[in-house]
């Protein structure tokens, strides 16, 4: 499994950055090439949705699974089907705002993009991570 971390300080309090990022129909709002999620099921620990997701002009699809949801904490994500992944994203309070740290394992669908864009694939994965925190970060902020 291939890794990217990235976190940022927000000037929000925890519950409002915490609400905004569990809220699964407002994902595409601020995660970059994620064009849509849909059919969503339960809420919580254990809601399911799918979704669509374009990058380097294939489209892959697949399901997310909630595992795991601190109020104003944590929250655990995975994902399987077109990437499989794990996303764990922190919750701290500091300096008056909010610190998220988040952590993505993923496995690169090598048969799909091929083995000589494994590089590009996971650098472009962490520039994604970063960019969806500094959108998160703007909407909140503004």
């Amino acid at each position: 499994m291939v890794k990217a971390e990235a976190n940022i300080i927000i000037n929000a309090p925890v519950e409002k950055v915490y609400g905004l990022l569990i809220d699964t129909k407002k994902l595409p709002d601020w995660m970059p090439l994620l064009i849509e999620v849909h059919d969503i099921q339960g809420q919580g620990v254990g809601e399911k949705y799918k979704w669509s997701y374009k990058f380097i002009d294939i489209k892959f699809e697949g399901i997310n699974e909630i595992l795991e949801q601190v109020p104003n904490k944590k929250t655990v994500t995975k994902s399987t089907a077109g990437i499989d992944s794990v996303w764990t994203w922190n919750f701290n309070q500091e300096d008056g705002g909010t610190k998220v740290d988040v952590l993505v394992e993923y496995t690169i669908p090598i048969p799909v993009l091929g083995k000589f864009a494994e590089s590009f694939v996971v650098k472009q994965g962490s520039r994604d991570v970063k960019q969806a925190l500094e959108t998160l970060k703007h909407m909140l902020e503004a």
